[in-house]
């Protein structure tokens, strides 16, 4: 495995220190590319690693200390990300976490509290990396199994950091490789290796969130996949517009069944078609909506979120 102190500034010199209870690199966790003090970010560094000391005692492993904490939001490539737009931002955030063992991936909350879903590959699972972006970075790693995943919306000071950090470990020999060559879910409680679709731990009984509580809560409820799976603030915009949309369609078809007046449409003729067309309509987008939801939830319940 790389070594705790393993060179990354040549202008610093390595100091490893536990101010939380738990081993840190200061010369490289609070500070910019270039050695120089990381300012503002530093300062969300040192609020989140002191919120995640709970977490970070009890996952480390012997001889495994923290290099450094960036923040991203795991996005999925599908057609989700593209249709739900910029509300994406307000999905949870994920901690990378660069040890010199593992990269760590917890679920955090906009103030930095974990969300008790833990993530983890050793470096010898990483196949290859890119960082890409000016303004905001975006990270895409490749796994050895095959998979893959990008981090976006990683700042950029945090951006260029983890770069000369990814190239310096994983050029460094002795990388250790897990059984799973990639990214697996651990239970947050016992540590034991989760499986894929399994939602109950096999080792603590520990049970998670699943994909059928999301399809059952999205149906029933509006917005409720996504409370279900955590995403109030999602959860709440979209209550409001699955009610807004059903209240319009249920207006629409009892003016084509003649029992309410229907809404003026200047330019439009008062016909009963009109209404039952504007009614379909209307049912389509809250379709879609719901299965926006579940599609939304459904993957973030993948990554097992335990039931409190």
């Amino acid at each position: 495995m790389p070594a705790a102190e393993i060179p990354i500034h040549s202008n610093l010199k390595v100091k490893i220190s536990s101010p939380w209870g738990f081993p840190l690199r200061e010369d490289l966790a609070f500070t910019d590319s270039h050695g120089a003090d990381g300012h503002r970010y530093g300062k969300f560094v040192k609020r989140a690693l002191k919120l995640l000391q709970e977490p970070l005692r009890k996952i480390l492993l012997p001889e495994e200390v923290v290099l450094y904490l960036g923040r991203g939001q795991l996005m999925p490539e599908g057609p989700e990300r593209y249709m739900l737009g910029a509300p994406y931002r307000i999905l949870a955030r994920t901690g990378l976490i660069l040890t010199n063992r593992r990269l760590l991936c917890v679920s955090m909350g906009w103030e930095g509290r974990w969300h008790r879903n833990l993530r983890y590959a050793c470096w010898g699972d990483v196949e290859a990396f890119n960082i890409t972006g000016r303004i905001r970075g975006r990270l895409l790693l490749k796994y050895r199994n095959g998979n893959s995943e990008t981090y976006w919306h990683i700042p950029k000071l945090a951006a260029e950091k983890l770069q000369i950090i990814l190239d310096a470990v994983l050029a460094a020999p002795g990388e250790e490789v897990s059984v799973a060559l990639g990214m697996a879910n651990f239970c947050p409680q016992c540590l034991a290796q989760l499986t894929p679709e399994i939602y109950i731990c096999p080792n603590c009984r520990v049970k998670f969130k699943n994909e059928r509580g999301v399809l059952l809560h999205a149906l029933l409820i509006p917005g409720g996949g996504y409370f279900y799976a955590g995403l109030n603030l999602l959860g709440i915009a979209h209550a409001f517009i699955d009610v807004g949309i059903l209240a319009s369609v249920i207006v629409w078809i009892l003016a084509a069944m003649g029992r309410v007046r229907p809404p003026p449409m200047p330019g439009v003729p008062p016909v009963k078609w009109v209404f039952v067309f504007s009614a379909t309509i209307l049912s389509a987008f809250l379709a879609l909506d719901i299965w926006l939801a579940i599609r939304v939830a459904q993957r973030a319940v993948r990554n097992f979120t335990p039931i409190i």
